[in-house]
């Protein structure tokens, strides 16, 4: 079935939704160590992440790994026509590119991971992408096509993090009833 927004269109939407997003969801400070937040926003044009930046020290996003297997929903990325997804497939599209993307990961239909690579993703910046997610229970609350934030509970995420002195971090966090994960890092006193 074709999508009845141009990519033009719904990248104009997927920005007023980050607009809002960034607006009315500002995460706690988190000052000794990385933070970056996920959060998913079901779309009937293509599902909606967010990453934001959080972090309150210089420390630069590197990679990001969003993993799906163990999610209440038993998630999967449905990219293609077919397969295990439900319908209304959507391929990877990144809104923008601000924060240096090296490459659009190719992501098979049906899987579970997704892997991103930075190498501009400094504090305070966020990256949002598009990419169909439907979930594979025989009961769930809006059928399978539609994902809830409920469904995403489960899910988890790690990512890889630097300084410009070389120094390395990671943060790790999972996703909660409403689709949104805060990864963290570091040790506080």
């Amino acid at each position: 079935m074709r999508r009845s927004l141009s990519t033009v269109a719904m990248i104009t939407c997927v920005m007023a939704v980050v607009g809002a997003f960034l607006g009315s969801h500002a995460p706690p400070a988190w000052a000794c160590g990385p933070s970056i937040t996920i959060a998913f926003h079901e779309s009937s044009d293509g599902d909606i992440f967010i990453i934001k930046n959080n972090s309150e020290e210089a420390w630069f996003l590197a990679s990001l790994e969003i993993t799906l297997t163990g999610s209440v929903g038993r998630l999967v990325f449905d990219t293609q026509d077919g397969g295990p997804g439900f319908s209304m497939h959507a391929p990877f599209v990144p809104a923008d590119n601000e924060v240096g993307l090296i490459a659009a990961p190719e992501i098979r239909d049906g899987a579970e991971e997704i892997w991103l690579q930075f190498t501009k993703f400094i504090p305070g910046r966020d990256f949002t992408f598009l990419i169909d997610v439907d979930d594979r229970l025989e009961t769930s609350d809006y059928g399978c096509a539609v994902v809830s934030g409920a469904e995403f509970e489960g899910a988890r995420a790690k990512a890889a993090l630097a300084k410009t002195s070389g120094e390395k971090s990671s943060a790790h966090g999972q996703f909660d009833n409403t689709g949104k994960a805060v990864l963290r890092g570091g040790t506080c006193a």
